[in-house]
C-alpha cells in the first residue's frame, strides 16, 4: 500500500480510538471509512502487482516490447516505470547484439575460406557455407563429430595438437570425394578460457600447388631446352678453334651446326616470350574481321621453301561462301605457322600437307593435315601442354622447342574457338581449330 494512503487510514484509525468515548456514532463511522479505504487501496495495489507480475513475465519469456501501463505516482507505478527502463535497455542491447551476430555470419558465410568450430566435446557448432561446399558436406553437419564430418588422420592429429599445445598449429592434408582430390591448408587453434572449443580455418591451396609444380617443371624444362643447344654451340666452338689451322676445309660443318643450334636457341627464346605475353594480363588481342583465303596464303608462303627441302607440296581446300572470321590478324597467323611447321617437320618427306576449311555454325574450322606416322591416342590429353613430346630425342633433332602447341591452345583459347586432334599410327595426324564467323557474316546467315 503507498505510505501516503497508509499514514491516512493510520491517521484515521486513531481518531476513532481517541473518540471512542465522547462521539461514539463518529468512531464508527470513521472505522468504516478506513475499512472501506483500506480494502480500495488494497484492490487497486494487487491490480497494479497483477499487471507488474504479468509484464515480467512476458518480458522474462523474451517480449521486450511489452510495457507497464500504470497510471500513478505511489511506489507501484515507480516499480513500473524501472521495469520498463530495464526491458528498454535490454532490448536496445539484444538489437545491437542480434546485429554484431548478423554482421560475423555475413563476414563468415561470405569468406572464400572454410571455418569450423568445434565444441568442447569436439562435435560440430558452426560451419560455415564455404567449408560445406569445400568438402562437398550436407546441410545437416552440427552436432556430428569432426571425424564424422572429414575422414583424415592426418587432420584429427592436427586438431589433437593444437588442442594440447594450445597454440596456431597449421599443416596441409588431402582430402577425397567424388568430385575428385583437393589439398587443403588448416589453421586449427584452441579458445583458451570459456567456452572451450576448436576453431579451423580451411583454406583450398590445390590450385596453388598445381602452379607451383609447374613452375617448378617449367623452369627445368626450360633450363634443360637451353642446356643441350648451348653445349652444342660450345663444343662446336671449341672445335672450330682447334681445326681451323689444321683443317680449314672442316670449319663450314662446324659454323653449320653453330648456326643450327643458335637458331634453336633463337626460336626458343622466341616462344618463351611469346607464351610468357600470352598468359600475362598485359596481352591484348586486336579483333578485326578476317578472310581465311589470305591469311592462308601468307602462311604457306612463309613455309614454302621448308616445304620444298623436304619435297612437302601443299593442298588446300576452301569452299565457296566461306563466311569472314572474327580474329585477331597476326595471332592467326602465328597459329597457322606452327600448325604448318609441326606437319612439315613430323610430316613424311615427299608427302601433301592439306590445309581445309569448313563451316560450322556459327564457326569455321580450319584443320591442317600431315601424313606422318601419326599419335598414339594415349597422347591425345596432354599433347597441347607446354614442353610435352610425344617424341623427345626426335622432336629436339627436328629443333622443336615443346611449347608451340601450348601456344595455339592459347591464343585459339583468347580468340573465343577451341583446339583438338585426331590422328592414326602410321596414316599422318590432323589438328584442328574453330574461329568465331565474324558478326557481320552472322547476320547475313540469319
Amino acid at each position: 500500500m503507498p505510505s501516503k494512503w497508509l499514514l491516512l487510514v493510520v491517521g484515521l484509525a486513531a481518531v476513532s480510538f481517541f473518540s471512542a468515548d465522547a462521539y461514539p456514532h463518529v468512531t464508527g463511522m470513521v472505522l468504516l471509512v478506513a475499512v472501506l479505504l483500506t480494502i480500495f487501496l488494497s484492490f487497486r495495489m494487487s491490480k497494479n502487482v497483477r499487471q507488474l507480475i504479468d509484464s515480467a513475465r512476458r518480458m522474462a519469456s523474451g517480449d521486450l516490447a511489452e510495457r507497464t501501463h500504470i497510471e500513478s505516482r505511489d511506489e507501484v507505478a515507480e516499480l513500473g516505470r524501472v521495469l520498463n527502463q530495464l526491458a528498454t535497455k535490454l532490448q536496445n542491447a539484444l538489437g545491437a547484439l542480434r546485429k554484431e551476430r548478423d554482421l560475423m555470419n555475413r563476414v563468415l558465410e561470405g569468406m572464400e575460406e572454410g571455418v569450423l568450430l568445434l565444441g568442447k566435446d569436439g562435435r560440430v557448432v558452426f560451419a560455415n557455407t564455404a567449408l560445406r561446399n569445400l568438402l562437398h558436406l550436407n546441410v545437416d553437419v552440427m552436432g556430428k563429430s569432426q571425424l564424422e564430418l572429414i575422414r583424415s588422420a592426418t587432420l584429427k592429429r592436427i586438431i589433437d595438437e593444437a588442442k594440447f599445445s594450445m597454440e596456431l598449429v597449421s599443416a596441409e592434408f588431402d582430402v577425397s570425394s567424388e568430385l575428385g582430390s583437393r589439398r587443403l591448408l588448416v589453421h586449427a587453434s584452441a579458445f583458451q578460457g570459456e567456452p572451450q572449443g576448436m576453431l579451423a580455418v580451411f583454406v583450398d591451396v590445390t590450385d596453388l600447388r598445381r602452379l607451383e609444380t609447374l613452375r617448378r617443371d617449367f623452369v627445368a624444362n626450360v633450363s634443360h631446352e637451353l642446356r643441350t643447344p648451348i653445349a652444342v654451340v660450345r663444343s662446336a666452338t671449341e672445335t672450330l678453334r682447334r681445326t681451323m689451322e689444321v683443317q680449314p676445309e672442316l670449319s663450314d660443318e662446324f659454323v653449320g651446326i653453330i648456326e643450327r643450334n643458335t637458331e634453336r636457341l633463337h626460336q626458343l627464346v622466341e616462344d618463351l616470350l611469346d607464351f610468357s605475353h600470352i598468359e600475362s594480363r598485359e596481352f591484348r588481342l586486336v579483333l578485326e574481321d578476317v578472310d581465311l583465303r589470305d591469311s592462308i596464303a601468307q602462311a604457306l608462303l612463309l613455309f614454302q621453301k621448308q616445304a620444298d627441302a623436304k619435297g612437302v607440296s601443299f593442298s588446300v581446300v576452301i569452299p565457296e561462301g566461306i563466311p569472314l572470321i572474327r580474329a585477331d590478324r597476326r595471332r592467326l597467323e602465328q597459329v597457322l605457322s606452327n600448325l604448318l611447321d609441326n606437319a612439315i617437320k613430323y610430316g613424311a618427306e615427299n608427302m601433301p600437307v592439306q590445309v581445309e576449311v569448313e563451316p560450322l555454325h556459327e564457326f569455321v574450322r580450319i584443320s591442317v593435315k600431315d601424313a606422318g606416322q601419326g599419335i598414339e591416342a594415349k597422347h591425345f590429353s596432354r599433347l597441347f601442354e607446354r614442353f610435352y613430346r610425344v617424341d623427345a630425342g626426335r622432336s629436339r633433332a627436328v629443333g622443336g622447342t615443346g611449347l608451340g602447341l601450348s601456344i595455339v591452345k592459347h591464343l585459339v583459347e583468347a580468340m573465343q574457338g577451341w583446339v583438338s586432334v585426331e590422328s592414326t599410327l602410321g596414316q599422318g595426324s590432323t589438328f584442328y581449330f574453330t574461329l568465331p564467323v565474324a558478326h557481320s557474316a552472322v547476320r547475313s546467315m540469319a
